[in-house]
């Protein structure tokens, strides 16, 4: 919040980049007006397939879906710096485009509750459902789903403890 606070009485914040990029996000109908979405964030695929809830931020994550699959995020989390959220990925079956055709696709939702922490370069794969109150500690990658209330971390994520 100081380096916020220097920036902005030395004026190297872009005030105006910012407006320009609150406004872009308007065009997302699943955000909530109170959501805070940082700049260098890449949401990728059909608006409507984000929802991403009140009081909850996104410090330059990552977000990509396809028209099959959705992404989304409950109220009060932070999604920390880095992060990658994909619920669309490359089909293993068919990964590339070739001269037996074009690549294929896997879409399935990914869903994060509320009061969520996610810690930075953190990696969530499709399919993903995380629970209320997850705490995802940073560098770590999310292969599997995780009920409410407890903190992970690792490659690939396991239960630390019970929070």
């Amino acid at each position: 919040m100081l380096d916020l606070l220097a920036r902005c009485i030395s004026g190297s914040v872009d005030w105006a980049q910012r407006r320009r990029h609150s406004r872009r996000l308007r065009d997302y109908p699943g955000v909530a007006a109170s959501a805070t979405v940082g700049l260098g964030s890449k949401l990728i695929g059909p608006r409507e397939n984000f929802r991403i809830g009140e009081h909850s931020y996104l410090n330059q994550a990552h977000l990509s879906c396809g028209p099959g699959s959705r992404v989304v995020i409950g109220r009060g989390c932070a999604i920390g710096y880095n992060v990658s959220i994909k619920a669309l990925t490359h089909d293993p079956a068919k990964p590339t485009t070739n001269a037996d055709g074009p690549l294929r696709h896997v879409e399935r939702d990914i869903v994060i509750g509320d009061d969520c922490w996610i810690g930075d370069n953190v990696f969530i794969r499709d399919g993903v459902v995380l629970g209320d109150r997850i705490i995802v500690g940073a560098n770590s990658v999310v292969t599997r789903s995780f009920a409410g209330n407890q903190v992970i971390a690792g490659i690939p994520a396991r239960v630390i403890r019970e929070r």
